[in-house]
């Protein structure tokens, strides 16, 4: 089983939903990216996302396409990013999750590239723009490495098209809590219809993202869901620095439910 795995079956266990953070590698530096992943246990999240930056992200708003073409500017490199995982990895048992292009992964030469996310510590990967015939491609090798393998859902997905996305992914579902672009919302949609039509295909862990930004957000993402993901509102705070960034994700938990929002049980 993968730490991912691991960590789902833990909390599942202790009836415990999870709080999934995105940050934006190397934004607004790798230092503060690295601080933020250092200290998220600390505050009761288990599991992190980590995009990495590309100049053309898919299905992102402007405050996360802004901040990836910042750290693309300002230099920040696949390499650099890996060595900067590599170094939290080294004192954490925090989940990481790559968010990635599959341009990056084709372009640094597909299977190598999951290779080199899971000797720098990474536990799992979403490649957002792939399409099916390239996941079965890259499978094997998540396979063989015990990777997490999310594929996202959409809402407007369905029939046999849900079953061959459902069947391809490994750890959890990506499940897209709305069309469109990312972006905080003022709103969260009702997802319990969605997700019991998942629960008649796969025992998977869902976890649901696209525009949560506030505790009672969390708290809606999370009663049908076993985690919520929070991207732009987070990138957002982030812009003025890390401890600013992990102070918002600390009040988010308080939506979780949890018994001890803190604990990592």
């Amino acid at each position: 089983m993968s730490r991912i795995d691991d960590i789902f079956d833990d909390l599942k266990q202790a009836n415990h939903k999870a709080l999934m953070p995105f940050v934006v590698a190397g934004y607004p530096g790798l230092d503060a990216t690295e601080l933020l992943l250092s200290k998220f246990e600390s505050i009761g999240v288990r599991m992190a996302e980590v995009g990495i930056p590309f100049s053309d992200p898919i299905a992102d708003g402007p405050t996360i396409s802004a901040a990836m073409h910042q750290a693309v500017e300002s230099g920040v490199s696949v390499d650099s990013m890996l060595s900067t995982i590599a170094r939290v990895r080294s004192h954490t048992s925090l989940g990481l999750i790559a968010m990635v292009s599959h341009s990056i992964v084709h372009k640094r030469g597909g299977g190598r590239f999951i290779h080199e996310l899971a000797e720098a510590g990474f536990d799992g990967l979403i490649i957002p723009d792939i399409d099916l015939t390239q996941a079965d491609e890259l499978l094997p090798i998540i396979d063989e490495l015990d990777l997490a393998f999310a594929l996202l859902v959409a809402p407007t997905t369905s029939g046999d098209r849900l079953k061959q996305i459902v069947c391809r992914c490994r750890g959890f579902i990506y499940l897209l809590a709305r069309t469109g672009l990312t972006g905080a919302r003022t709103d969260f949609p009702d997802l319990s219809d969605r997700v019991a039509e998942l629960h008649q295909i796969t025992r998977l862990p869902i976890a649901a993202g696209f525009g949560i930004s506030t505790p009672d957000q969390v708290r809606a993402a999370t009663t049908d869901c076993d985690a919520a993901i929070v991207g732009s509102a987070l990138v957002t705070r982030m812009a003025a620095d890390a401890d600013a960034g992990l102070g918002f994700v600390e009040m988010l938990t308080s939506g979780l439910g949890n018994t001890q929002a803190g604990s990592t049980a």
